[in-house]
């Protein structure tokens, strides 16, 4: 997980100062490296704990709303700053 969290914050940096927003971009360089984390801990774990059916729709519902909520902020936060409300 660690690996991908490096792997996701100098991705995101870039991002960040694209956007014109440096403090955006560790940000959104955590959450795609959570990904990449997740991704290949999922590869290369060869006897992972089994998660029951009802536990893992529970999480994956809890995800898509987080992430649902988080890319609404992220909008509306870039929406502010290009308009110089913030």
């Amino acid at each position: 997980m660690s690996i991908g969290i490096a792997i996701g914050v100098s991705l995101g940096v870039p991002i960040g100062l694209s956007l014109g927003m440096i403090a955006i971009g560790p940000m959104i360089g955590i959450t795609i490296g959570i990904g990449i984390g997740t991704y290949m801990e999922k590869k290369h774990n060869q006897n992972p704990l089994p998660i029951s059916t009802e536990n893992e729709k529970k999480n994956e519902k809890a995800i898509l709303a987080l992430l649902g909520i988080f890319l609404i902020v992220l909008l509306v936060f870039v929406a502010l700053m290009k308009s110089q409300i913030i």
